[in-house]
């Protein structure tokens, strides 16, 4: 559901309210033809294509190491070997091409038969224009392969738009405030609280850990940065100051013609964030993040002590297994208003242009098997939208493996479970 047009790593990395401002442009209505629906499969869906009719998939999806890494090793040949007349052929392009680009496809007529909700726009756009098609009648013909029951109806419901599917929530990903071990324990202060329910852990806390943690603000070469802020959407300060960007209908229709950033809660919640830097000197500014990145990721290489991000953290802190011990704690809440925070379920979706919807969606529901789910949470340390069938097997490390070495997150009562991506921002048509 939420995503947006900045980067999902650098997430608003700005220095005054007018920040706010461009994140508001950035959200303005396109001149765009209006939004067709997607279409239900033209047929009912079909039998598994004979073994000896060739068929060639194409994927498209974002460049991301650990992912990729999943789809070409993993999901592709465990697939192939189940119907070994696939050709499945990867199109990988740079994460603020992806949406330009599938676009650009859109608009040819040429669109991938399958592609990961992993660009900037999210899928209750792609929805909206038309671009994707519902899977209700292969999902419903396939309920026993599928196995839904294992999958919360929450988290199926946030993958309706406007009342059908777009397809199926492949993982569940929620947002942590990432923190270094070994910085907090040289600098003698407790880890903070993976409790989200412990109301101490709140932004004035954070802070104050935060100030601790800063050194040599002003240069990159020895400077040590208290916190980085890396989330995905621009509603989740507002979330943590208990306040929304959207109207209340806005998250069924996943259509709004208005947004609340003028509202004084919201425009304190973005100047807090643009404190860290221009008041505070805890959150490296633009010049020194460009600056600390050079060498790799600044919390990764130990520039920064605390990283709140969303779940995909995890498939970068798996590529550096073993290199620091980190953790994953809840995010510090604002001062109002109970704490909600995103969650990230994205689904994988068929074309509405291809002819090989049948064959697509073959591929399709084995990534969403028990097993595919299974190989892709191994895969990418990715919590799973279903339950596995047994508890995996804890390896001691220097590195807490999720979900087992890393403690349970407990999700705020009042937080309507997997919003955000999982139930797409509003498009303001």
């Amino acid at each position: 559901m939420s995503t947006k047009k900045l980067s999902r790593r650098s997430f608003l990395k700005m220095c005054s309210l007018a920040a706010a401002g461009a994140v508001l442009a950035g959200c303005a209505p396109k001149a765009t033809q209006s939004p067709a629906q997607p279409t239900q499969a033209e047929e009912e869906p079909t039998d598994v294509p004979s073994s000896d009719q060739q068929v060639t998939i194409r994927w498209y999806a974002n460049a991301d190491t650990t992912r990729n890494n999943w789809m070409e090793q993993v999901a592709i040949p465990k697939f192939k070997e189940i119907k070994p007349n696939y050709t499945i052929e990867t199109i990988i392009v740079p994460w603020d091409e992806f949406d330009p680009k599938l676009t650009n496809m859109f608009a040819a007529g040429d669109l991938p038969e399958v592609w990961g909700n992993w660009g900037s726009t999210g899928y209750g756009e792609y929805a909206l224009r038309g671009m994707c098609i519902y899977v209700d009648d292969y999902v419903d013909a396939d309920a026993e392969y599928l196995n839904l029951k294992d999958i919360p109806e929450a988290a199926i419901e946030g993958v309706r738009i406007q009342g059908k599917l777009v397809g199926l929530p492949l993982y569940i990903l929620g947002t942590y405030t990432y923190y270094n071990k070994e910085i907090f324990e040289n600098a003698g202060i407790p880890f903070p609280p993976s409790n989200w329910d412990d109301k101490s852990w709140d932004w004035a806390k954070m802070l104050e850990v935060a100030k601790r943690l800063t050194k040599d603000y002003d240069n990159p070469e020895t400077g040590q940065y208290g916190v980085q802020l890396s989330l995905g959407s621009p509603e989740e300060l507002p979330w943590l100051w208990g306040f929304e960007i959207w109207p209340p209908d806005a998250i069924k229709t996943s259509k709004t013609k208005e947004i609340y950033f003028t509202d004084p809660k919201v425009i304190e919640s973005f100047q807090a964030q643009a404190d860290l830097v221009c008041k505070h000197k805890v959150s490296p500014d633009a010049a020194i993040s460009s600056a600390i990145s050079a060498a790799g990721d600044p919390f990764q290489v130990g520039k920064v002590a605390m990283n709140m991000s969303g779940g995909w953290g995890f498939w970068g802190l798996k590529e550096v297994e073993g290199s620091f011990r980190w953790g994953a704690a809840a995010l510090p809440r604002g001062p109002y208003g109970d704490i909600k925070d995103a969650l990230y379920a994205d689904p994988i979706l068929i074309s509405s242009q291809t002819k090989l919807k049948d064959e697509a969606w073959q591929f399709v529901r084995y990534i969403y098997s028990e097993e595919g789910m299974r190989d892709f949470s191994v895969a990418t340390w990715s919590p799973p939208s279903r339950p596995p069938p047994s508890r995996p097997r804890c390896v001691t490390t220097s590195v807490p493996r999720p979900p087992c070495a890393t403690p349970a997150r407990k999700i705020p009562p009042t937080l309507p479970w997997l919003r955000t991506r999982l139930l797409p921002r509003p498009s303001m048509r």
